[in-house]
């Protein structure tokens, strides 16, 4: 019998989800459900990309949940936009019968929006958020080399990577990595003027944004809006620091001790990550519980500063 997932939110994130499916080894019914034909298409693209005729899945595109015959789900896969999420995830928990959930980060636009998603959710068997640099090998291996782990000194620094957008996933590594919760986020320097995103209706922030855990561990997070994409992470703690070129895929540590690796894509984790969802009720990535308390700080923070250096005053944060 086949396991049913459905993946609601087709676009450049939620095709990756679709292609990476297709190496889970447990047979699957994939729903695919998006009301813009256009990501439609581009999902059955990159589907076929990945896929040869004797593939153990089905899978079928549709425009609504409504379109559905069947209620019950295994695992639902959620990357839509931030903007409504809150009530879509609402409306999918009251019409259908979904066992875990994994929700795509930024996971709410606001305070109030988060606590929705929380509250609906809370009596899931079991719901993540799609923050995984804490699952990467390479980053598995970097933390078993680094006997004392707290406090630590976290740098991220390059170009083009969307700071307001992506702050989360850092945020993510550092309480993972040193067992840490997060305390406060500084926004004082970051640049005056927010940019309009390449999505339109979102809008991106740049410079530097700080943060403090609780046993002493911060993170500083700087962001160029010019120049070619990149980043690179430094990490200092008691006994060793690592300069990693996470691009080039290799860190250095401090005593020459070197560990290539690499990030890995979306279309590589999804499949794996179901499978082990699947076979264990578990996974490694962050739950809702800790992940709504770090996406609380940064979304207080960053809205907060919204309101301080922009024109047009708002109650939900423009970034997806």
């Amino acid at each position: 019998m086949k396991s049913n997932i459905v993946i609601v939110g087709s676009g450049q994130l939620g095709s990756r989800h679709l292609q990476g499916l297709a190496d889970c080894k447990i047979p699957l019914n994939i729903s695919v459900i998006d009301n813009d034909k256009n990501m439609l298409t581009l999902a059955k693209n990159r589907w076929d990309e990945v896929t040869k005729k004797s593939n153990i899945h089905a899978v079928r595109f549709m425009s609504s949940y409504n379109d559905i015959s069947e209620i019950f789900f295994d695992v639902a896969i959620i990357s839509t936009t931030s903007k409504g999420r809150a009530n879509l995830i609402t409306e999918l928990s009251s019409n259908l019968k979904i066992r875990y959930w994994i929700i795509e980060k930024i996971l709410a636009q606001s305070e109030v929006e988060l606590d929705l998603i929380f509250e609906t959710l809370k009596s899931s068997i079991g719901t993540w958020v799609n923050t995984p640099l804490r699952m990467n090998k390479w980053y598995q291996e970097i933390i078993a080399s680094t006997p004392n782990t707290s406090p630590i000194e976290v740098s991220i620094s390059g170009n083009n990577w969307g700071l307001g957008t992506n702050a989360i996933h850092f945020l993510d590594l550092v309480s993972w990595f040193s067992n840490e919760e997060i305390v406060s986020i500084q926004t004082d320097e970051l640049e005056k003027k927010w940019i309009k995103s390449k999505r339109e209706g979102y809008w991106e922030c740049f410079g530097t944004l700080k943060a403090d855990f609780s046993g002493g561990s911060t993170l500083v997070m700087k962001c160029n809006p010019v120049g070619d994409f990149n980043f690179f992470t430094d990490i200092k703690s008691l006994d060793y620091s690592w300069h990693i070129k996470d691009l080039e895929g290799i860190a250095y540590r401090s005593d020459g001790f070197s560990i290539p690796g690499k990030l890995d894509l979306q279309s590589e984790i999804t499949g794996n990550l179901v499978e082990l969802i699947l076979t264990t009720g578990a996974c490694s990535l962050p739950n809702i519980k800790d992940s709504t308390v770090i996406h609380r700080k940064l979304i207080k923070a960053l809205l907060k500063n919204w309101n301080s250096v922009m024109i047009d005053k708002k109650v939900k944060l423009p970034i997806t």
